[in-house]
């Protein structure tokens, strides 16, 4: 992997006011994202850039800024809609707010692997779904994965739905999380993300549905030591690029961008799959006890969730169509 060397504060700031250096030779874009260099998500950035910069024959360049280096999410997103930011890897929890079809990506048990997500993500429903964020001044140009979600508790491990009952658990506050959850019967807390910790160690809440990457990046396996393997839905990215920057592009650079975007998907997914797998190992190491949900655990999830996810399918044919591919792929 390259090294992709950070700048000042106040080149960070031209450069993004700037929206791009570009002759018909030479393309300099900035991409800024809120996650840490160990998240997935810069991974998928690092993995496009280089995509880029080989496709182009190093006449396309992508500078990456992350840790909130340009922004945290919510400043990201409307960087790229106005224009003061070229592209961004971001939450597509949070775009959701923009055009609700969004949501299809993490209905749960619609993908159950790291298979299927690969295979959905360069989907031509998937595509369509992410054509609506054309709407708000924004081209999607590949989708990315951040995690498969688990769920973390204090107290006796989670094994059947009933052990859900009003558990305190804190889930992004959401309209289709909040759905989600209050099916299973827990007590959806909202908390923001930086105080999880603390509020497990506290008793504030009792568990969280989250991703390895994150248990080990916050630390949370000190505070919590219950896993249960649900894998419920994933934690999606969209990498975002400014409508305009787009179109004032040449034929060529758009394609390398769209042929680059595309061609990491399966790559980058896997490599979180992968993750996953040591990161059980090394949570192990450290007291974390996992939990398979069964077989039956898992159609209990399903009966209790059927209803929200027909809500949504009802609700958006972009989403029905979605759902639809999906479960002719398993």
């Amino acid at each position: 992997m390259k090294n992709f060397k950070l700048s000042s504060p106040v080149l960070v700031a031209a450069l993004a006011m700037s929206a791009s250096a570009v002759s018909a030779q030479d393309l300099t874009l900035t991409l800024g994202h809120a996650v840490f260099e160990s998240h997935p998500f810069h991974d998928a950035s690092v993995r496009f850039a280089e995509a880029v910069g080989e496709i182009s024959e190093g006449s396309m360049t992508i500078d990456i800024f992350p840790a909130r280096q340009m922004g945290d999410v919510k400043e990201l997103m409307e960087g790229v809609q106005l224009g003061t930011v070229d592209m961004t890897v971001n939450s597509s929890s949070a775009l959701a707010t923009l055009t609700s079809s969004i949501d299809a990506f993490q209905l749960p048990y619609v993908m159950r692997t790291y298979e299927d997500f690969a295979r959905m993500a360069v989907s031509p429903e998937a595509e369509a779904i992410m054509k609506s964020l054309s709407d708000h001044g924004m081209i999607g140009l590949g989708l990315y994965e951040g995690g498969q979600r688990h769920f973390l508790s204090t107290g006796e491990p989670v094994e059947e739905l009933a052990n859900f009952k009003g558990r305190k658990t804190r889930v992004a506050p959401t309209k289709l999380f909040l759905s989600v959850w209050q099916a299973t019967g827990v007590n959806p807390t909202p908390m923001a993300y930086g105080e999880v910790y603390s509020g497990l160690e506290t008793g504030a809440i009792d568990a969280v549905e989250i991703n390895l990457t994150s248990i080990e990046s916050e630390g949370l396996y000190e505070a919590a030591k219950n896993v249960t393997l649900t894998g419920h839905y994933f934690w999606p990215g969209i990498m975002l690029i400014n409508q305009g920057v787009f179109d004032g592009l040449t034929e060529e650079q758009q394609g390398i961008l769209q042929e680059a975007a595309r061609s990491v998907v399966k790559p980058q997914v896997m490599a979180v799959a992968e993750y996953d797998e040591k990161l059980k190992v090394s949570l192990a190491e450290k007291g974390v006890n996992f939990t398979e949900a069964t077989d039956a655990f898992v159609a209990e999830l399903e009966e209790a969730w059927a209803p929200v996810v027909q809500d949504y399918a009802d609700s958006d044919p972009l989403i029905a169509d979605f759902i639809k591919q999906a479960s002719a792929s398993e």
